[in-house]
């Protein structure tokens, strides 16, 4: 898709990773449901698909809250971002292989109230600690910790059943689709100083988050980025300052 939207200098792809319904757009039509745009779906394989989609007037005020709603969080996909996400799934491949056809998404029960995705960042503050979580270890973490992770996993579409190596995969993938991180991996292309990110996470939606302290939420994202993306970011400290940087 990313090389057909290529020839057209107008068009874009944007990824949404929270959104699962269909919504297709055109001309002053719309088109709602669940069918994919297959080869099956369309009926072009000998065993077509029966799909449904409801059509509705792209003049409805709902449809357009709906539409400017859509696009907050949603990520705008680049050369750079595309060549990433090919290298993540090279390594998902792996993971498919020592998954059973039939998974189920792990459901974390909290009540703890899920962050919107434009403004998440990770809650716990030791990210080794995740996995012990997702495996329901509960008895070797802390009462913070526990309240931290379950934060952190029922805010994450993760599958169940995975492998240590496996997860810490797959996490680094889902991170890579955050906006925060995307515009803080944009960000550190020029490595930067431990006060320059905390300015700029302070400037995006994460600065509503009723818990939110720049310096301790960047020293968390910090340690959740070098452990489960340690190939594309690294720090240095020159002179007791932190310097965070694109390998």
């Amino acid at each position: 898709m990313w090389q057909v939207i290529q020839a057209y200098p107008t068009a874009s792809l944007w990824l949404k990773s929270d959104l699962h319904a269909k919504y297709y757009s055109f001309d002053q039509r719309c088109l709602v449901g669940s069918a994919n745009l297959t080869a099956k779906g369309l009926g072009l394989a000998n065993l077509a698909n029966l799909e449904l989609l409801v059509q509705l007037s792209t003049n409805e005020p709902y449809l357009q809250d709906f539409e400017q709603e859509l696009f907050t969080g949603a990520l705008e996909v680049t050369e750079d971002w595309f060549d990433s996400f090919q290298e993540m799934i090279v390594k998902l491949k792996d993971i498919n292989l020592t998954i059973p056809l039939a998974v189920n998404q792990l459901v974390i029960e909290s009540t703890i109230s899920t962050i919107p995705s434009e403004a998440w960042l990770p809650k716990l503050r030791n990210p080794e600690e995740l996995y012990l979580a997702y495996c329901g270890d509960w008895d070797n973490l802390t009462t913070i910790a526990r309240e931290a992770a379950e934060r952190d996993l029922s805010s994450l579409a993760i599958i169940s059943g995975l492998s240590k190596t496996a997860f810490k995969d797959y996490i680094g993938a889902l991170l890579l689709q955050k906006p925060i991180i995307q515009q803080l991996d944009v960000f550190v292309k020029t490595p930067q100083r431990f006060g320059a990110i905390c300015n700029l996470l302070a400037s995006l939606p994460c600065q509503n988050l009723p818990d939110f302290n720049p310096q301790r939420n960047w020293q968390t994202l910090m340690r959740w980025l070098l452990y489960y993306l340690p190939d594309r970011y690294g720090v240095s400290i020159p002179n007791h300052s932190e310097i965070f940087y694109r390998i």
